[in-house]
C-alpha cells in the first residue's frame, strides 16, 4: 500500500498527514510502529461502524 496514491483534498488534514508521516518517518522504535499501524486500522474500521450506526451510505 502507497500512501501517495491517496489525495486528501482538505488542506488542513493534508498538513496534519504530513506532519504525523514526517514523526513516523523519523521513528525508530518498532513496537510503536506497529501500534501506530494498529491503531490506525482499528479506527478505520471504528469509523466504517460508527458510519454504519447514524446511516450514512456505503458504510461497510
Amino acid at each position: 500500500m502507497d500512501p501517495d496514491n491517496i489525495e486528501l483534498n482538505n488542506l488542513s488534514k493534508s498538513f496534519a498527514y504530513q506532519q504525523i508521516a514526517t514523526d513516523i518517518d523519523k521513528c525508530d522504535d518498532r513496537d510503536m510502529l506497529k501500534n501506530i499501524a494498529k491503531s490506525f486500522a482499528k479506527l478505520y474500521y471504528k469509523q466504517q461502524e460508527t458510519m454504519s450506526v447514524i446511516g450514512l451510505p456505503d458504510a461497510i
